[in-house]
């Protein structure tokens, strides 16, 4: 969901941006759940031709940053790739709200309100998360 999110604001804004999402435990070339479609959907992003992939030593070396759903995911990466500790990043860390939390609960298995839920989460950071990769700087403009 994070991937469609950005690649859709990239796009938006016209940023050629590559933007890509693995995971630690993931197995390559899944697709993704009917209901992170379904949830993604209704923001009028569609994700169904993505797939998973196993974030590998490679990708670390060559993405510029990586943001984990949250401080577990975040730990994971940071332990298997400690030489790229300063492009990794917790997705919802630089929204504005300090008391927000910063954990994006993992819907798999879950009914499609779980889904929205976590979308909405994920939704809630891509500002900031743009901006960031953008510019460096994730504040809201005026801060």
């Amino acid at each position: 969901m994070a991937e469609g999110f950005l690649r859709e604001m990239a796009k938006n804004l016209g940023e050629d941006m590559e933007v890509g999402s693995a995971g630690i435990g993931a197995m390559d070339d899944m697709a993704p759940s009917r209901n992170s479609v379904a949830a993604m959907k209704e923001e009028g992003i569609d994700i169904s031709r993505q797939r998973s992939r196993m974030l590998t030593p490679e990708m670390v070396e060559e993405y510029t940053h990586i943001f984990g759903l949250g401080t577990g995911h975040v730990d994971a990466i940071r332990s298997y790739f400690p030489e790229a500790q300063e492009k990794i990043f917790d997705l919802r860390e630089f929204i504005a709200d300090e008391s927000l939390d910063l954990e994006v609960p993992d819907p798999i298995g879950g009914d499609l309100d779980e889904y929205r839920i976590t979308r909405n989460l994920i939704k809630e950071a891509m500002p900031s998360i743009l901006r960031f990769v953008l510019t460096g700087d994730p504040a809201e403009p005026g801060e």
